[in-house]
C-alpha cells in the first residue's frame, strides 16, 4: 500500500488508474486508524474483486460491475422470490406498461462469482427486462410522493438500459424511490434534516434524496465503495456543495463546512468523531449481516448515540455470513435505550428483506 501519511490527500477526480488507487489508499490509511471498522472477511473478499473489476472496466462502467453486488440483482428466473412477487402483483394489477418496455441489445456484465465477463443472451435480456418492468410497477403503487414522475436513471456509470418511453428505468432506481418514500414520510416535519447512510454502495439512494429533497446527506463507507459513491455523486450533482473525503481529527474544524454542504463523504471510522444526536436519521441497507458480530453491535450502538430522532434499517430477514460467523435474524435487531418501533414491514419489492424504523422516545414526545 502506498504510504500517504506524508502526502496530501488526493481529492481530485480520479482521471487515471494511478489517482484512483491513490484515493483508495488514502481512505484505507484513515480507516486503519480504528481496526474495529476494517472490512469484515466477507467484504475483504468482495472488495478485492470489486477493485479488479473497476481496474478492468473503469468507473464509467461501474453499474455493470460493482453495482451488481451492492443491491442490484440480475434476476432472470421466475422462481426467484422477487420475480414471483412482482409477477403476482402485476397479475392482480394488470398494466400495459411492462409490455411496452424496451431493453438494449448488447449487455456485458461482471460479477464477483467469476473472473470473466458475462454476455447476456437474448432470452436472459427478455426476462430481465420483464423483471425490472414489473418491479417498477410495484414501486409506482408505493410512490406516495411521486418521485418517479420526474426521476430517471442517470446514464453516468453506464446502467443496463431499459426504457419506458423516454424514461430510463432500473431496479436500483425503483428500490431507491421506495426507500426515499420511507425517509421523507418519517422526516415530514423536519425542513432540512441531516441524514447519515452507512454502506451507501454507489450512492443510489443519495441520488434520489438529493434530487428531490432539501437537507444534508452524509455517507459513511469503506473503499472502494466510498470512492465509487463520491465519484458518482460528484458527476451527478456538479453544482451541489460536496464535502469530499479527507482525514480530520477534530469535528469542530469541519463543522461549519458540514452545516452548509449537500452531500459529504467519510470513512466508517469517522463516525466516532461526530457529536451525539447530530443526525436526524441514520439508515443502513443490506449491510449488517455482512459484518463481523462485534461490528454489528458497534454500529447499532453508534446509531443509537448519533441519531436524535430516527433509525431506518432495511436488512435480510435471515442470512448467514459463513466467512465472519454472523447469523442475524429479524428478531435480533434490537435498539437499546429509548427507541420505539414505528414501522415494521416486509419490503414491498424484496420479500427476503424487512423495513424497520425506530423513533427516539424523546423526539416522539416533542411531536
Amino acid at each position: 500500500m502506498t504510504d500517504l501519511h506524508q502526502k496530501k490527500c488526493p481529492t481530485q477526480e480520479p482521471n487515471s488508474e494511478e489517482s484512483f488507487h491513490l484515493i483508495i489508499d488514502a481512505m484505507m490509511v484513515e480507516l486503519e486508524k480504528d481496526g474495529r471498522f476494517l472490512p469484515s472477511d466477507f467484504w475483504r473478499d468482495i472488495n478485492k474483486k470489486n477493485l479488479d473489476m473497476i481496474t478492468a472496466e473503469g468507473l464509467y462502467n461501474f453499474k455493470r460491475t460493482v453495482s451488481q453486488n451492492y443491491y442490484n440483482w440480475l434476476i432472470t428466473r421466475v422462481r426467484d422470490p422477487q420475480f414471483r412477487k412482482a409477477l403476482v402483483y402485476w397479475l392482480f394489477h394488470p398494466s400495459l406498461r411492462p409490455l411496452r418496455t424496451e431493453i438494449e441489445g448488447d449487455i456485458c456484465l461482471r460479477f464477483t462469482t467469476r473472473a470473466d465477463a458475462v454476455v447476456l443472451s437474448a432470452f436472459q435480456r427478455l426476462k430481465y427486462k420483464i423483471f425490472v418492468a414489473l418491479v417498477w410497477e410495484q414501486m409506482l403503487k408505493h410512490d406516495k410522493y411521486g418521485f418517479s414522475n420526474t426521476l430517471s436513471e442517470p446514464e453516468i456509470g453506464n446502467p443496463i438500459k431499459i426504457w419506458q418511453g423516454k424514461k430510463l428505468i432500473t431496479q436500483d432506481l425503483a428500490n431507491s424511490i421506495l426507500e426515499c418514500n420511507v425517509i421523507v414520510g418519517t422526516l415530514k416535519n423536519i425542513k432540512k434534516p441531516k441524514i447519515a447512510e452507512v454502506g451507501a454502495g454507489s450512492g443510489r439512494l443519495a441520488h434520489v434524496y438529493t434530487s428531490t429533497q432539501q437537507g444534508s446527506y452524509f455517507i459513511f463507507d469503506i473503499p472502494p465503495a466510498l470512492m465509487v459513491s463520491q465519484w458518482y455523486l460528484s458527476k451527478v450533482f456538479p453544482t451541489k456543495k460536496l464535502f469530499l473525503f479527507r482525514p480530520f481529527d477534530n469535528f469542530e474544524a469541519v463543522r461549519q463546512e458540514l452545516d452548509s454542504c449537500d452531500i459529504a463523504f467519510f470513512t466508517a471510522n469517522q463516525m466516532t468523531l461526530f457529536p451525539e444526536k447530530y443526525f436526524d436519521l441514520i439508515l443502513s441497507i443490506s449491510t449488517l449481516p455482512e459484518m463481523r458480530p462485534d461490528q454489528v453491535s458497534l454500529y447499532l450502538d453508534l446509531f443509537g448515540q448519533l441519531s436524535s430522532g430516527y433509525i431506518y434499517l432495511k436488512q435480510w430477514i435471515s442470512w448467514i455470513n459463513p466467512l465472519d460467523g454472523t447469523d442475524i435474524k429479524i428478531e435480533d435487531y434490537l435498539m437499546r435505550g429509548s427507541w420505539d418501533l414505528v414501522l415494521d414491514r416486509i419490503d414491498p419489492i424484496n420479500p427476503r428483506f424487512f423495513n424497520r424504523v425506530w423513533q427516539d422516545k424523546d423526539r416522539k414526545l416533542e411531536t
